[in-house]
């Protein structure tokens, strides 16, 4: 009798384990002490699904989703998530729209509204607690923190604006809504864009970059387009729109949605499937002698690319980088040069003599333009990379310098009819720049600590835009301001010696690009060698499955 207690009571004990292992695992245990608990709580989730339907349907959502089959499908979601998310933290460059009438509304003079604008600027490429989650927590955390700063941020811009909060009625409050507005900006932008470089193949990796880059840069068209049509040129239901955008697409679908675990087949996994094929394709002699010799050759080639994989750098190595520092400074020139033109456009149109609201249509062209400068220069790098006719990445960026260069010259001589092709320009090789150096910065330093690495190299950009925007040009607009105005200035003098400067401190960067493009040209090679070698395992794999 004692032998067929045990006995029931083992069978009772297996048939509950097997119970627990059955089900998708939903309530993890809290420690290994306490299992009956556990047990019993598995059974009241499972056994009767009238209790928790809903909670049920989630957890068998959630581990269908993860599912292996469903890896292609989760990295394609992943890059449409990206891409909203990507659209609803541009709003910073929409700032041109709406600084006229946050100049009138708090009677700010030009510098203090092109600090407003630097802040923003500085926030994005500054964003370095965020980077620290998405590395760390990662890209969930990242998006979740993210759109609840976005949120706050513009919520309590929109209080302001509205005479709800009269100690926010400065510059200087403003200036801090607007740095936390681009410091979350700059963590989803963070959590977007490293999800998809993990997730796509470093082949295509200019060509992802440029489609996250071109919503980053077409959001601007999207916010000019709201504001000025949408809502009439009325500060606070825009920034309540912005607040609620945030929340819903950044904390909401960038949460549920960003996936950094959908990357391709590592070379490991597809030599396991290889040797998987040949074993079965033992039945013939000729074919299993045929698949013996692919499957060798594959292992060659994955070994051969694993040799030339490029060393993740951390971010102090990066600093010690001569690399580093040549692209610091040209995007320090480069785009500092383009913030200054955007952030300033209002005054522009006005200083030519224009009126206030034709800059909102000459921000959605620029947006228009950035958008396709991203794609054009991302695929391009991609496709036509050869570098054995020297033709890397950092030839195209060498080019967007050049038309920078062009641009910011033209801008000092050009009539108010005029600006509209140069803003065309403007935003090609402005978004090219900015498709660009972000794909460099993950093949020269790697894609592990890329969050970081990139908001250290993004920090050029805010500074450029402080030096440039908020202190040069601030400082030779308000030099020219004719009394009895005290604010506004007219004329061309306004921004005419801001461009020449300009103009001139681009062509310095073109150097630059000239020494990294002989720095980095083994760079290339190596990631030519890399493609070529891919483009042949692809096609024995392709074989094998025939």
């Amino acid at each position: 009798m004692k032998n067929l207690r045990e006995m029931d009571h083992q069978e009772e004990e297996e048939s509950r384990s097997l119970l627990l292992n059955s089900g998708d695992a939903a309530v993890s245990p809290k420690s290994s002490t306490d299992k009956s608990f556990h047990v019993k709580e598995e059974v009241s989730i499972y056994g009767d699904k009238k209790k928790n339907p809903i909670l049920l349907q989630i957890i068998k959502f959630k581990n269908f989703y993860q599912s292996e089959s469903l890896r292609r499908v989760r990295r394609w979601v992943a890059l449409v998530i990206g891409a909203l998310v990507m659209i609803a933290c541009g709003t910073q460059y929409s700032f041109s729209s709406i600084s006229p009438s946050l100049k009138k509304r708090f009677d700010l003079t030009q510098t203090q509204v092109n600090t407003i604008g630097t802040a923003a600027n500085l926030g994005t490429n500054f964003s370095f607690l965020f980077s620290l989650i998405n590395d760390f927590l990662g890209c969930r955390a990242c998006s979740f923190v993210s759109g609840l700063c976005l949120f706050t941020a513009y919520f309590l811009m929109s209080l302001a604006v509205s005479g709800a909060l009269p100690w926010a009625e400065n510059y200087i409050a403003l200036s801090v809504f607007m740095f936390l507005m681009g410091n979350a900006c700059g963590g989803g932008y963070t959590a977007a864009i490293v999800t998809n470089i993990k997730n796509f193949p470093e082949r295509n990796r200019g060509l992802v970059v440029g489609v996250m880059a071109s919503c980053f840069g077409i959001s601007s068209a999207i916010y000019s387009f709201s504001y000025s049509y949408i809502f009439q040129l009325e500060l606070q239901p825009y920034m309540i729109f912005c607040a609620i955008l945030g929340a819903v697409v950044v904390m909401g679908l960038g949460t549920i949605f960003l996936d950094s675990h959908s990357s391709a087949d590592s070379p490991k996994k597809e030599s396991k499937e290889s040797s998987i094929n040949t074993s079965e394709a033992s039945s013939e002699n000729v074919i299993e002698q045929q698949m013996t010799e692919e499957s060798v050759e594959i292992e060659k080639i994955n070994m051969k690319m694993k040799e030339l994989e490029m060393p993740n750098l951390n971010s102090l190595k990066m600093l010690i980088s001569l690399d580093f520092y040549l692209v610091f400074l040209i995007i320090f020139i480069v785009i500092g040069a383009g913030i200054t033109v955007i952030n300033n456009l209002g005054g522009v149109v006005l200083a030519y003599g224009g009126y206030n609201g034709q800059q909102n249509i000459m921000v959605i062209i620029f947006s228009l333009s950035n958008c396709s400068g991203r794609l054009i220069f991302g695929f391009l790098s991609d496709k036509f990379l050869n570098p054995k006719r020297n033709i890397t990445r950092i030839t195209f960026l060498a080019i967007c310098t050049l038309m920078m260069t062009i641009v910011q010259f033209l801008f000092a001589v050009m009539p108010l009819g005029g600006i509209y092709v140069l803003v065309i320009l403007l935003g090609i090789c402005y978004g090219g720049t900015f498709a660009l150096t972000p794909a460099f910065n993950s093949e020269r330093f790697g894609s592990k600590y890329f969050g970081m690495n990139s908001t250290i190299q993004s920090m050029a950009a805010s500074l450029g835009s402080y030096a440039f925007s908020t202190g040069m040009a601030g400082a030779i607009y308000q030099a020219n301001v004719v009394p009895p105005r005290t604010l506004t200035c007219h004329g061309r003098d306004c921004y005419e010696g801001t461009f020449f400067i300009l103009s001139f401190l681009c062509c310095i960067a073109l150097v630059f690009c000239m020494i990294l493009q002989y720095r980095t040209k083994w760079l290339y090679s190596t990631m030519y060698r890399r493609k070529l070698l891919a483009h042949r395992l692809e096609t024995l794999e392709k074989q094998q499955k025939v």
